[in-house]
């Protein structure tokens, strides 16, 4: 689904729609412009594997039942800026591997279960500013292997480094979008 309006009005993948699609392995919603939360109802697609929420402005809020996508292994959620929290049952799938929450500024902070992705290799969080406190259990996240952040978390993520996870390639990236030549 891309570049696409109307969304907020439509009825996407009830549970009969889901089971003629049962083995349905990846969905991309990029640049829909009236999207404001994702159907519940996505989460019957047990099957998975990849699901792409990108340039969604309008976005506020996830499925709490995502934890349900069992064979998730993709999730990229990257500039909803409007995206404010992870549902805690994110912490569920515990097939993930790659979580991609790259310029999502509103989001405040990650679940506290946060440790419980035990698959999880690569985390990008570039351009989080809303994030301002990491939780002590990433730490516990033996399985990452390399991070992508900004200088907002960068002393965050090299303390833990320090501490817990040595083989952590903590990647920095330089802000790209900032609209502070408004005030000019």
């Amino acid at each position: 689904v891309c570049l696409c309006e109307g969304l907020a009005n439509m009825t996407l993948f009830d549970k009969a729609q889901a089971l003629k699609f049962p083995k349905f392995v990846e969905i991309n919603f990029d640049h829909c412009s009236d999207l404001e939360e994702l159907p519940g109802s996505i989460c019957s697609l047990t099957s998975l594997q990849r699901l792409s929420v990108t340039n969604c402005h309008l976005i506020q809020k996830l499925p709490d039942d995502l934890g349900r996508l069992s064979s998730l292994r993709l999730l990229r959620l990257s500039a909803c800026p409007s995206l404010s929290m992870l549902p805690s049952s994110i912490c569920r799938l515990q097939q993930l591997k790659f979580l991609d929450i790259s310029l999502c500024m509103s989001l405040k902070d990650l679940p506290m279960e946060f440790d419980q992705l035990s698959k999880l290799k690569m985390l990008d969080m570039n351009e989080c500013s809303g994030l301002k406190m990491l939780p002590k259990a990433l730490a516990k996240l033996r399985s990452l292997k390399r991070v992508i952040c900004d200088e907002h978390t960068e002393q965050q993520w090299l303390a833990i480094k320090a501490s817990a996870m040595p083989n952590l390639t903590v990647d920095v990236v330089e802000e790209r979008f900032n609209l502070d030549w408004l005030d000019d």
